[in-house]
């Protein structure tokens, strides 16, 4: 008898008629479980959600490690039981990629500290515990501590405050920009802060180059009710452009001899840049600006006597 060939029966039975709507033949299975996509598809689906709300959580594991003092089995495994809610110890290894041989151990541990609990039942199922319940008390502490340290910050704040004219040298922060830096743009960023006002002490070159890039932004600084002071070799009454800018601001003659721009914001900013020579590529060799107003009082000291005389005559940078 060959393998296609139907087995004969015995005289007198008859062959039992096949239900409608099934199969005995492999295809006919595969058939029967196509007909139920939206069942196989809901799975699937539940399943990539579980995932990658797991995924959004085990990305916090390290500052669990950090800030609770767990392992990095004992966190992922926790994070992975407040994703699924109650799980096996099989699940949960599939879950958060911890070796099953791992995992009682883990879950061992973190009976113990509070954080989960062991479910009665064959085969064992665990839940967590709430987090805001588990992690209070190190809340609490972790603030105590909080506390505690930002007052002894105060307290060593004051005792420095007490002794600091007896410290010794002062450290001060300046910084420097070279030719390959915006100087140009450091400039106009310190006029734009400007408030209330605005001294400039420069050459004649430093003038042209300061009002061909920054124009604009000194007469919108004028609008907005900040006080413009120049001081350059050029005298309003004989020269043109000195005459035409003391109609707008405040323009006074002084002996400019050092290549030198410099602006003072506010009295509380200021940058101090070298002009190139004529010719240069480009306008500025280098810079130095800070916010430091011990620095900025003695910058001063070197070009203003008494805020009306420029005294740059002596001045050789």
């Amino acid at each position: 008898m060959k393998f296609s060939e139907e087995r004969p029966r015995p005289k007198g039975v008859s062959r039992k008629k096949r239900r409608e709507g099934t199969s005995t033949t492999n295809n006919d299975h595969q058939t029967t479980h196509r007909e139920r996509p939206d069942l196989y598809n809901r799975n699937k689906r539940s399943r990539f959600k579980n995932k990658k709300k797991y995924s959004d959580l085990v990305s916090i594991w390290p500052k669990i490690v950090e800030y609770i003092g767990l392992s990095e089995y004992e966190s992922k495994v926790y994070l992975s039981l407040i994703n699924l809610g109650t799980a096996g110890a099989r699940k949960l290894s599939l879950n958060c990629d911890v070796p099953r041989t791992k995992v009682y151990g883990t879950l061992k541990k973190l009976i113990d500290y509070g954080l989960v609990v062991e479910i009665p039942g064959t085969p064992k199922q665990f839940a967590p515990n709430h987090p805001g319940e588990s992690f209070n008390t190190i809340l609490s502490i972790t603030k105590e501590k909080a506390t505690d340290f930002d007052s002894i910050i105060k307290y060593l704040e004051n005792i420095h405050e007490k002794h600091k004219e007896d410290a010794g040298p002062q450290k001060k922060l300046v910084w420097f920009l070279d030719q390959d830096h915006d100087i140009k743009g450091k400039c106009n960023e310190i006029i734009r802060q400007s408030e209330v006002s605005l001294t400039i002490v420069t050459t004649e070159d430093g003038l042209e180059i300061l009002f061909n890039a920054a124009h604009r932004l000194l007469d919108e600084m004028l609008e907005n009710g900040v006080e413009i002071k120049l001081y350059s070799p050029l005298d309003p009454r004989v020269n043109p452009l000195a005459r035409e800018l003391s109609y707008i601001y405040q323009v006074k003659k002084v002996a400019v001899n050092t290549p030198i721009l410099f602006i003072n914001s506010d009295n509380e900013r200021f940058i101090l840049a070298k002009l190139a020579p004529r010719g240069s590529e480009k306008p500025f060799e280098s810079a130095m600006f800070t916010e430091d107003i011990e620095l900025l009082d003695l910058i001063c000291l070197l070009l203003v006597n008494g805020h009306k005389e420029i005294l740059l005559k002596t001045l050789n940078l």
